[in-house]
């Protein structure tokens, strides 16, 4: 958007400086002045409209846990409570977040596990692994969080899961309706307009 906003400012100077030349030379060719002021504002309403589309663009999301939960398996951990899905991405039925804008993005998951429990989450991406978080502390609470950068495609999946136990311990979360400690959220820093296959790894 800043990228728009900087074509659009240019385009702005180019308008100004055609049109003092434009000026001088009025009486010599009139026709030719008005329809290169024509061609100039039809550029300006093309560079308006991007900003209008980068703005409509705009992709955030943030979920939390609002009880407790005991992953056994290597499950999707699904965050029930909503506290922002502009673009309407994440699904809090599956907990998975679905691209709908190819572009640059932001993702983050923090957790809590109960006392003397352990937390052991990983993320993924279109079936890839990407990143850890583990937490433990003996009889105590314990911690844990990541945060990573993708670039993605429309249509990609992105989503948290719980470390297969065999490996250690089960996923043991701790959440109450008023103590959301869980939270996964992500957000785009910017669009990428062609597409591109994804690239994980």
């Amino acid at each position: 958007m800043r990228m728009l906003s900087k074509t659009y400012f240019a385009l702005e100077i180019l308008t100004f400086m055609i049109s003092k030349c434009l000026t001088r030379n009025q009486c010599g060719n009139q026709q030719r002045s008005k329809t290169m002021k024509s061609v100039i504002c039809t550029f300006l309403l093309a560079a308006a409209l991007l900003e209008v589309k980068a703005e409509t663009n705009a992709v955030a999301f943030s979920a939390g846990l609002s009880k407790n939960l005991v992953l056994a398996h290597t499950e999707i951990v699904v965050y029930d409570r909503i506290f922002t899905n502009v673009g309407t991405g994440y699904d809090s039925n599956t907990g998975k977040f679905r691209c709908p804008t190819s572009g640059v993005y932001v993702f983050q998951f923090h957790s809590v596990a109960n006392q003397d429990k352990t937390i052991w989450t990983e993320l993924w991406h279109n079936g890839y692994y990407i990143c850890s978080m583990y937490g433990h502390t003996s009889s105590d609470y314990a911690s844990g969080g990541n945060s990573v950068v993708l670039r993605l495609t429309k249509g990609d999946e992105v989503y948290v899961k719980a470390v297969d136990p065999t490996n250690g311990a089960a996923t043991n979360m701790y959440g109450a309706s008023d103590e959301v400690y869980s939270t996964f959220s992500g957000y785009m820093v910017a669009p990428v307009y062609e597409e591109f296959p994804s690239v994980v790894g």
